[in-house]
């Protein structure tokens, strides 16, 4: 597995504390990233990452136990590396049978393709950029919104849809996340409302982002809790962070 960075205790990728493996590629370039290193594919020269076998990364999971809930894999983008990750949680379920595995994802790479690792994994975060297919083009560089709705009703229907994230842009951004389209589109998704998952916002912050959108502010107070009262009214599970 190509490594950018592992956390050993990560009490913000997910539920409890956890071991958080970042892994180096990504397939989009989102003007708001705050790691825009991890978005090469990895090449041998590359000297903060390091390609790790899957042994070794177990082995570094050993030095946490038993102060960790679970293990999430990020980037990046994860899924690039599907095949390794479905290695590792399969290293992981065979030594660790109460430590969770979750994966935290664009959304750009059908799950559909890789049933096996759907059935290790215990849930995804998906992190929804934007559904307007011109704000995501604007946001992304890409053009694969489509998939991320397919995944979306993917998960929810298998009951592995963890948790959906959303980055929250301030309201003179040049480019949006177009935020209210995607609160509209999950309660419109049938059993999304019903099965209570989880919807967490995420407020822009600088920290880290190169480019167009290097020097904007944090969203406001007032800005964030429209939003929030904009998802309670049709009954989501919002939190903010």
């Amino acid at each position: 597995m190509y490594v950018r960075k592992i956390i050993l205790q990560s009490t913000v990728d997910g539920p409890g504390n956890r071991v958080a493996v970042f892994l180096q590629g990504c397939n989009i370039r989102c003007a708001y990233c705050h790691n825009p290193e991890t978005h090469p594919l990895y090449q041998p020269c590359m000297a903060d990452v390091s390609d790790m076998p899957v042994a070794d990364i177990v082995a570094e999971i050993r030095k946490c136990m038993p102060f960790i809930r679970g293990i999430t894999v990020s980037g990046g983008e994860c899924m690039l590396q599907a095949g390794e990750v479905e290695q590792f949680f399969e290293s992981v379920k065979s030594e660790y049978r109460n430590l969770t595995c979750l994966i935290d994802s664009n959304g750009t790479i059908p799950f559909a393709r890789y049933p096996h690792l759907l059935e290790l994994c215990d849930g995804v975060m998906l992190d929804v950029k934007a559904l307007d297919s011109k704000v995501y083009e604007n946001l992304t560089g890409a053009t694969n919104d489509s998939i991320v709705k397919e995944n979306l009703r993917l998960l929810l229907q298998c009951d592995k849809l963890t948790e959906v994230r959303i980055v929250c842009l301030p309201d003179k951004s040049p480019v949006t996340t177009d935020v209210e389209n995607i609160l509209n589109y999950l309660v419109a998704t049938r059993g999304f409302v019903e099965k209570n998952i989880p919807v967490r916002l995420l407020r822009f912050r600088p920290h880290g982002v190169v480019g167009l959108l290097s020097k904007m502010p944090v969203p406001s107070n007032e800005q964030m809790q429209r939003y929030v009262a904009l998802a309670q009214e049709k009954g989501l599970n919002i939190s903010v962070k």
